[in-house]
């Protein structure tokens, strides 16, 4: 899976001037990578006329994204503006700028093939928690300590049940937004066997860990419903072969301790 670079600009300030400083980030970032493509994604077209855009951006800028024209950054790449509603793929490789970013803008960002970079910029800094807590991106004016990377969030706390999420996701389609019934059959046997060991897991933190993994969001969304309702039973599931399933939780807990 290619690496995608991921920065997060938290405007404490709730300034407009923060979405230029990560059009000036997405500008670096298709210098390092060599993307000439940049899309300036916004909820919606109305989203543009919203407070000093138009003065941040300059109205040449501005009345140029609102008309659908691409322009030019100063590495030669060609920024065009997108909406929720119109961004559907991307063709080519493409830093990608989320202004206005929520939980529901990065899930669709999530989804995209072909970006090389995106530039998350909520107009909060918590509006994008849980984009946050999966990836761990670079957050712009947090100074890395010296000789040491973001070590990245633990999703997962328990080994067993990231080991069995790792079998499920090895067994599973994720090029599909939708889990086909012979999948969440074998996510269903997985979590029914984890709940019969008196595992448990945040369903949340299972669907955070399967979007960083490789799931798309709305199959990850999916797997955390089966979660929920495997982790809820209130007695223990049996199964009509219960030396497979001993054999499958044997695997996780020797993956786990090795």
């Amino acid at each position: 899976m290619p690496v995608v670079q991921r920065v997060l600009l938290p405007d404490t300030s709730l300034s407009f001037e923060h979405i230029l400083t990560g059009v000036s980030v997405a500008n670096h970032l298709c210098e390092t990578s060599g993307a000439l493509d940049v899309i300036f994604l916004v909820p919606a077209k109305p989203s543009l006329v919203t407070g000093d855009l138009t003065k941040v951006l300059g109205a040449g800028v501005h009345d140029a994204l609102g008309k659908g024209k691409p322009v030019k950054l100063p590495c030669g790449a060609q920024m065009r503006c997108e909406t929720m509603k119109t961004l559907q793929w991307v063709t080519k490789p493409a830093v990608l700028i989320a202004v206005f970013a929520n939980q529901n803008m990065m899930d669709k960002v999530d989804a995209l093939q072909n970006l090389v970079a995106i530039v998350a910029v909520p107009w909060t800094p918590d509006a994008v928690d849980n984009w946050t807590k999966t990836w761990s991106p670079k957050v712009l004016g947090k100074p890395a300590k010296a000789g040491k990377t973001a070590k990245p969030t633990k999703l997962i706390a328990d080994p067993i049940v990231e080991q069995a999420m790792k079998s499920l996701t090895a067994m599973v389609n994720r090029a599909h937004n939708t889990l086909h019934p012979s999948d969440e059959d074998q996510a269903k046997r997985i979590l029914r066997i984890l709940r019969a060991r008196d595992h448990q897991e945040p369903a949340q933190n299972i669907k955070l860990w399967a979007i960083k993994n490789g799931w798309l969001p709305k199959a990850a969304e999916r797997l955390e419903v089966l979660a929920e309702k495997a982790f809820a039973l209130r007695t223990k599931p049996k199964f009509e072969n219960p030396e497979h399933a001993e054999r499958s939780y044997q695997r996780w807990a020797d993956a786990a301790n090795s």
